[in-house]
């Protein structure tokens, strides 16, 4: 167990850390949601992006040109059908389907389609009963296996209090029996719905996360608390990071006025949950193209994210930078010196934009 140790303000052990504005990555496409962005090792930027039947990843310059998009809406290959997440290995794009249950590798030397490997639903056994488990790949290790997600359909309001099973599969689509590790499922508040449980979610939910190195190295965290565990290529633990991080607290009255009021059913129904008390501590984590863990915690400001940068090599001071960041502006990648957040224009449409640092 490490106890992190949070740099005191003007203490001049570290410089303070500034973010100049680099470039803009947009196009009118970019409406409704971009789940994912990659950097290659020549700087250009991949930005996966979902709308109304589209579901495609943009390729642009470091400077923000649109030189390509790859991938199309649908089931044949090259297609996608939704983008949990992308990677790339080399010259190799990875873009994960999990509602497909697949992933499809892409050339981005030549952008040209390589090929698809598909996983198929299994049935395990989950506390005692056989249930249908979807594999959604999530990742793909640096040894050529892939980190397969065992998703659980089973509605969330019935079935409460789940695990999360992770097993390795292979390129060729087969999954192994035995899970790899598993971790906590996100969390969801139960209403009543004209005498029907349904399941919903606060804005941060009770989570877990789960960030990758090249190296095989991982990182995961139940957002609950701040407490980042380090787990090797075989899923054993080695080391803890934490911190007694102050939780803020949660107004359940002003989360069920702003969102709700312009439906009564729906009203009730968040009225009738159980709430907790305070958000979850941590909000996202990534991992830099260093090495260095990248965390957003939820402080009572409801405008800002504070930041947190670790790196887990610095035995003397792992805490390298913390800073307040502006929540509309939240940061998903960062490397070669800039961090690539994710944005709205004045139209309401999603952009990304990189900032050097």
């Amino acid at each position: 167990m490490i106890s992190l140790e949070k740099p005191e303000s003007g203490s001049g052990n570290r410089d303070e850390i500034s973010f100049t504005p680099a470039a803009e990555f947009h196009d009118s496409l970019f409406i409704e949601v971009l789940p994912s962005v990659e950097v290659d090792r020549h700087g250009n930027l991949y930005v996966a992006a979902e709308r109304h039947r589209i579901r495609t990843v943009y390729q642009f310059s470091p400077k923000g040109e649109l030189q390509d998009t790859i991938g199309a809406y649908g089931k044949d290959p090259g297609e996608m059908e939704s983008i949990q997440g992308i990677q790339i290995r080399g010259d190799t794009l990875f873009v994960f389907d999990d509602r497909l249950n697949r992933t499809t590798q892409f050339d981005i030397s030549e952008n040209r389609l390589i090929g698809v490997t598909e996983y198929e639903s299994v049935i395990s056994e989950v506390s005692g009963e056989k249930v249908l488990l979807f594999p959604v790949p999530v990742w793909r290790w640096s040894n050529g296996e892939y980190l397969i997600k065992m998703h659980d359909r089973r509605n969330p309001a019935i079935f409460t209090n789940r695990l999360q099973q992770y097993r390795l599969g292979s390129g060729q689509g087969t999954v192994q029996k035995d899970d790899f590790f598993e971790l906590q499922t996100e969390k969801f508040l139960i209403g009543d719905l004209a005498g029907r449980p349904l399941a919903f979610q606060l804005p941060y939910p009770e989570r877990s996360l789960i960030t990758e190195l090249n190296n095989g190295v991982f990182y995961t965290v139940w957002t609950e608390e701040f407490e980042i565990i380090e787990r090797d290529s075989t899923g054993s633990i080695q080391r803890v990071f934490t911190f007694p991080y102050n939780r803020a607290p949660l107004d359940a009255e002003e989360m069920i006025r702003e969102g709700y009021s312009h439906n009564r059913q729906l009203q009730l129904t968040r009225e009738s949950a159980v709430y907790p008390e305070n958000w979850p501590a941590i909000y996202t984590m990534f991992t830099d193209d260093l090495g260095k863990i990248w965390v957003a915690l939820i402080p009572e400001d409801e405008s800002v994210f504070e930041w947190w940068i670790i790196d887990p090599s610095d035995k003397q001071e792992a805490v390298q930078q913390t800073f307040n960041w502006p929540r509309s502006s939240l940061f998903q990648q960062a490397a070669n010196g800039e961090v690539y957040a994710v944005e709205s224009d004045a139209d309401g449409f999603k952009k990304v934009v990189s900032y050097s640092y």
